[in-house]
């Protein structure tokens, strides 16, 4: 599945016109701080660029005093200030007489339809403001890169009628920046933006009588793009090879089928009907309606799911076994360092990332915070 030019209705050219500011004079960024790099250099890698103020702020201290004290920063949350400004701007815009005549002579599809651009509009705003003016920049900029993984986009035309929705999913990427990426991975199963966009949000067991089955879109997805890709790598991020010098595949058809079995009966809150999209929330996860969901035993990866398991505990179990892969180290190192650093990063780079995801040095696997400071702070950075 490609991913879209689009992040949250962000255009990728709004990201360009933040680092295409005029250069700052070279005088100011050639006083080096800890390794050898420059605080120029640090704040593109680790912001959305630098400004005269940050910019003279990095200089005074080291690459690993700047991160320490941009991690112990408040985040800067998009959602509350979307919903908001999408209030705000539709109240003003629809309760005035004029604009009431001018809607009542319209079709009540019309407005919804401005409402929806009004909403979406103001998520994107948001968006660029914090990007350009948060204090949590390091955090702001660790939240974009993973939402480049969790891809999704307003160019679907449920989501684009929901830009609060996107606000509060984006959300995630800020709130889990700096926590663990099993507790990332769950929200973001569970959310209503990549319930749609990816299929899950209202998927069905399996009906024999009408040869229907549960949609395995998600459960293909979450393999291989937010997890552990599609081929064995080693802890350096090469792919394992067999015998015949061939790619070794990282899960089997009969692995997308399971867990698409664990991925059903979960809908939006609030929803009347279940799997419709248009009537439930949007600013909270999505919950269980246990009569759509597939009881029977499931394996996985060739760890068994017993049958008559809760609907959650199922989904718990599953996407521990694989955060417990051992591609998933390596294969989520490497798209954090191509987003935050080098776009081509050495086995040997993506190997010392990868074996701080799998072990923070206090026992801790999935430590966000411990690969975004290795990754700033790695001898490859000067480079």
């Amino acid at each position: 599945m490609s991913q879209s030019l689009f992040i949250n209705g962000i255009s990728c050219a709004l990201l360009a016109c933040l680092n295409s500011a005029p250069a700052i004079a070279s005088s100011n960024t050639e006083i080096a701080t800890e390794n050898g790099n420059t605080a120029e250099k640090l704040l593109y890698q680790a912001s959305f660029g630098p400004t005269p103020e940050t910019l003279l702020s990095a200089q005074k201290i080291t690459r690993q005093q700047w991160i320490t004290a941009q991690m112990q920063l408040a985040p800067s949350w998009h959602y509350p200030l979307t919903a908001q400004y999408c209030q705000r701007v539709v109240t003003s815009q629809f309760n005035s007489a004029d604009n009431k005549r001018n809607l009542n002579a319209n079709s009540v599809s019309n407005t919804k339809q401005e409402k929806y651009r009004v909403c979406l509009k103001a998520q994107e705003s948001v968006w660029l403001e914090h990007a350009s003016t948060a204090k949590d920049q390091l955090r702001q900029r660790v939240a974009f890169a993973l939402s480049q993984i969790f891809v999704v986009s307003s160019q679907e035309s449920t989501l684009a009628k929901y830009g609060d929705g996107l606000a509060w999913y984006y959300d995630l990427f800020v709130k889990h920046s700096f926590g663990n990426y099993r507790d990332l991975l769950q929200d973001i199963t569970l959310s209503p933006a990549m319930g749609i966009y990816l299929s899950m949000q209202g998927n069905r067991k399996a009906n024999l009588n009408e040869n229907t089955f549960p949609d395995e879109n998600y459960a293909r997805e979450v393999m291989q793009l937010f997890s552990i890709g599609l081929h064995q790598l080693d802890i350096s991020g090469q792919a394992v090879l067999d015998g015949n010098g061939n790619k070794v595949d990282s899960y089997q058809q009969a692995d997308v089928e399971n867990l698409a079995r664990v991925f059903t009966g979960w809908d939006l809150v609030e929803n009347k009907r279940y799997g419709h999209r248009r009537r439930g929330r949007y600013d909270t996860f999505m919950a269980l309606s246990p009569k759509q969901h597939d009881y029977n035993e499931k394996v996985l990866f060739g760890q068994s799911i017993t049958a008559g398991m809760k609907a959650d505990k199922e989904l718990f179990v599953s996407l521990d076994i694989l955060f417990n892969h051992p591609n998933v180290g390596p294969f989520i190192s490497r798209q954090l360092i191509q987003r935050l650093v080098s776009s081509n990063p050495s086995p040997d780079y993506i190997k010392r990332i990868a074996t701080v995801f799998n072990d923070n040095g206090e026992g801790i696997r999935g430590d966000l915070a411990a690969v975004v400071q290795a990754i700033l702070l790695d001898d490859d950075v000067k480079v």
